[in-house]
């Protein structure tokens, strides 16, 4: 009697050790789903519809090329008037605990990083080396809230991160959408939108704003970005609704690309992001550079041309001249004294003999029309790359717009230049 009471018992104890094992084993993972739910403020659902991942590279959240019509003669923002979203979770590295009641949410720019992925970086990051080369910046140790900047010799101070954020200009959405996105993000220029814009897929459904100062305050954003082109009567009516207007010139060269993506990231609170996408930017220098020299080839002689009443060309200092050169190729026009993006008759054109032409006109624009009858036209037959059939239409939105997105032109421009269908280790954006 004794032992099977004492049996029963037992088993009474294992059924119930049993039950209260799998209750505590579901609490547990319910607990993990939920810190693994946090891990990350940007939207993920954009690069669930982002199908055309770089092949090498499949644990990058890179959106494939998008094209755009944006034509311009200054080597500025076609059109005037004018993120790649990287999944980081900025945090503060001085609280390891995300829910700590104490935890500054403002200052996201501290040890703790994220990468692409979303996993942390536990190494302690400093941000001084990028910052120090950007004269806007007042003090490139700082990297809390709030931070000053001078910007056209008035200094601005940002309180905090701001949490909406808007641009009239194209150059200034392609940056900001490869540093935040859409949570961000309340509106964007038309021209983002447009079709075959290289971050139309990234900015679709968002709200449009124009050189109109009610559109733009109709969507309350604390920070404004716009191009040094924007009229002082837009600036002013903005700033006396309370707006910031952050009005800087976009650059074309190489590191002025990536200072332009660190002085945006660091007004907006998105110095891990920066820190990642000129990394990317870096990488595909780098992969250009490599191709040169193991090419060996003598360079070509290049020139760009567009018609709006009179041949146009872009020769030093322009947009096309960086991309050019950077593609490993010689600007002829820039050896024929050509500055900017200017005109030049058609005596000169045949002079300079070019090897290759590449239209930058968009097909929307009349590009192909052009196309047709430069080729069609008898006093250029003489000329290389008429004669020889180097003539060819390349992607306006990577040869006029004055963003990170340029190196895409470079890419393009290689890929001609050597016969390559890829060009090893370059990374979409």
């Amino acid at each position: 009697m004794k032992k099977n009471k004492l049996l029963s018992l037992i088993t009474a104890l294992t059924f119930a050790f049993i039950i209260f094992g799998c209750q505590a084993g579901e609490d547990n993972r319910n607990y993990y789903e939920d810190q693994n739910s946090d891990t990350s403020y940007l939207n993920v659902d954009e690069h669930k519809n982002d199908e055309d991942h770089d092949d090498e590279h499949k644990d990058d959240e890179d959106h494939d090329d998008e094209h755009k019509d944006d034509e311009d003669h200054d080597g500025h923002d076609h059109d005037d008037e004018h993120k790649d979203d990287e999944d980081h979770d900025e945090t503060d590295n001085d609280h390891e605990a995300e829910n700590d009641e104490d935890h500054d949410e403002t200052d996201n720019d501290h040890e703790a990083e994220n990468d692409e992925n979303g996993h942390k970086d536990e190494s302690i990051v400093s941000y001084e080396d990028y910052l120090s080369s950007i004269d806007n910046i007042v003090d490139p140790t700082n990297i809390s809230w709030p931070r000053t900047i001078i910007i056209n010799d008035k200094e601005i101070v940002i309180s905090e991160k701001p949490e909406r954020l808007a641009t009239i200009s194209l150059g200034h959405d392609e940056i900001l959408f490869g540093i935040t996105d859409s949570t961000q993000i309340v509106a964007t220029t038309s021209f983002a939108q447009e079709e075959g814009s290289n971050i139309q897929v990234k900015s679709e459904g968002l709200p449009t704003i124009s050189s109109d100062p009610e559109t733009i305050i109709a969507q309350d954003p604390d920070i404004v970005f716009a191009d040094p082109y924007a009229s002082p009567e837009l600036i002013d009516a903005l700033e006396d609704f309370g707006i910031v207007v952050i009005q800087t010139q976009l650059n074309n060269s190489i590191d002025g690309r990536k200072n332009d993506v660190w002085l945006m990231s660091y007004i907006t609170g998105n110095l891990v992001n920066a820190k990642y996408l000129v990394e990317k930017i870096d990488n595909n220098i780098q992969s250009l550079e490599k191709l040169i020299t193991d090419q060996q080839n003598t360079k070509m002689k290049v020139i760009t041309l567009s018609w709006w009443d009179a041949y146009w060309t872009a020769g030093s200092g322009s947009t096309e001249d960086s991309i050019i050169k950077l593609a490993g190729a010689i600007n002829l026009s820039a050896e024929n004294d050509v500055e900017s993006n200017s005109t030049i008759d058609k005596e000169l054109l045949i002079s300079m003999d070019p090897e290759i032409i590449l239209i930058t006109q968009s097909v929307q624009w009349g590009g192909n029309d052009f196309y047709n009858d430069l080729l069609a036209d008898d006093s250029l037959s003489s000329i290389q790359a008429i004669k020889n059939g180097y003539v060819y239409m390349v992607n306006p939105n990577w040869w006029g717009t004055l963003s990170y997105w340029n190196i895409k032109g470079s890419e393009q421009l290689a890929k001609i230049l050597y016969d390559l269908e890829k060009i090893e280790g370059f990374r979409d954006f």
